[in-house]
């Protein structure tokens, strides 16, 4: 097929942004008159065939006559214009019955606004930036797009992803969470989950993602991975969270590591509950210690690991006397909880101070996550397509329009 446009354009300049300009209208134009005389084209040519693109509810797909090219318009949403297109109708010989194959033709399900890829391109643009945001850049370009059909876009393409366990990455995972903004709720109401695999060749891709409470609701993270657990020879965890479901998995190895950089953060909760004054002399005396036993020095050998947590270790009991002598229980307890599992990692030789993978993943997750107030529903649909997208490969893009289609036709031709 080939079609030729023919516009007239007066130009007043030969600035780059006055051309610029011109041609975002113009753009506008040429795309409503491509989309326009394409789908006269196939709607003729599918008309011509024997067995049709479309089909109606009474079976047919073959016999069909035209009752009109132009009916009532109906209005299309795509990334470059709202279009509005003629309605065409035909009616089916078998049962009489009339029917619109405009829609049919495009692609897009009856009382649907824009296609599926629209759908996603829209939705990704929705979690690498806010919805006001996204709704400015796309104004930039000349295009109306309003930050709720962004946000309809967002909850609907997040909420058909599926996150799982690739059978061919490696048999190890981190799991770990972060709060969120959530409404109804002061400060960080509730928690996302996330458990990352790792890649071969390096990285992580996100294999489970949930929102539920702190310290609880880790269940709802590991159950649907089970399935795909059971099928390694041998599989390795490394997490700060409640991991009992996973207790009957022989092939599982558990490990508890509590999180070196959070215990300084949340030490100082603790210090605020005992009412220790904030830079007080105890209060930079205790946060001076812990920030020192919690520092591991990387690519420490073998023969010294043992040497170092015990000093460590010797080091925080120290400390959690000081702690005691002074009264402040809610430091004494918090530290005795985090005693047992502060350097599970830097003992079983894994190479790793604490869930540090999947903490990358979480400052991806904050820079979007942090915008606003969510409900539990919009922050986890959102958080999976960006982490979906950041991590494991996702695309909005179909791939048959990925290709290149389109070329020059020189004058010769």
């Amino acid at each position: 097929m080939k079609f030729n446009l023919n516009y007239s354009v007066e130009i007043e300049s030969c600035n780059i942004d006055h051309l610029t300009a011109v041609f975002k209208q113009l753009m506008v134009m040429i795309f409503t008159d491509f989309v326009r005389s394409v789908l006269r084209h196939f709607a003729e040519w599918s008309m011509s065939m024997e067995e049709k693109p479309f089909c109606c509810p009474c079976g047919n797909s073959k016999d069909f006559v035209w009752k009109t090219g132009n009916a009532k318009p109906t209005r299309i949403s795509t990334i470059f214009a709202e279009l509005e297109l003629p309605q065409m109708q035909v009616r089916c010989k078998s049962c009489g019955k009339k029917m619109f194959i405009t829609r049919a033709l495009l692609g897009i399900e009856r009382y649907q606004r824009m296609s599926s890829v629209t759908e996603r391109i829209l939705g990704v643009l929705g979690v690498l930036s806010s919805f006001r945001v996204s709704e400015k850049i796309l104004g930039l370009f000349g295009l109306s797009q309003n930050r709720m059909k962004i946000w309809r876009c967002v909850q609907k393409v997040g909420a058909g992803i599926e996150l799982g366990i690739d059978p061919e990455q490696l048999p190890a995972g981190e799991a770990d969470g972060t709060g969120i903004p959530t409404q109804g709720i002061r400060k960080r109401g509730r928690e996302l989950k996330v458990f990352v695999q790792k890649k071969i060749g390096g990285g992580v891709r996100i294999a489970g993602l949930d929102i539920g409470q702190y310290n609880g609701d880790w269940d709802r993270l590991f159950h649907p991975l089970i399935p795909s657990l059971r099928t390694f020879e041998r599989f390795l965890i490394i997490t700060d969270g409640d991991t009992n479901i996973l207790k009957p998995l022989k092939n599982v190895n558990v490990f508890v590591q509590r999180c070196l950089w959070h215990i300084p953060h949340q030490l100082k909760h603790s210090l605020w509950t005992d009412g220790v004054k904030r830079k007080s002399e105890d209060w930079k005396q205790i946060m001076g210690r812990i920030f020192d036993i919690s520092a591991i020095r990387p690519q420490l050998a073998d023969d010294e690991i043992q040497a170092v947590v015990k000093h460590k270790r010797e080091r925080l009991d120290k400390l959690i006397s000081f702690c005691t002598e002074r009264g402040y229980q809610a430091c004494t307890s918090y530290l005795h909880n985090a005693k047992p599992d502060m350097f599970t990692s830097l003992e079983k030789r894994l190479h790793g101070k604490s869930t540090s993978l999947a903490e990358r993943v979480m400052r991806t997750v904050n820079l979007r996550i942090n915008v606003g107030k969510w409900s539990q529903a919009g922050a986890l649909n959102a958080m999976k397509l960006r982490l979906a997208h950041y991590y494991n490969g996702w695309t909005p893009g179909a791939p048959e329009v990925n290709k290149q289609i389109v070329r020059r036709v020189e004058k010769d031709e």
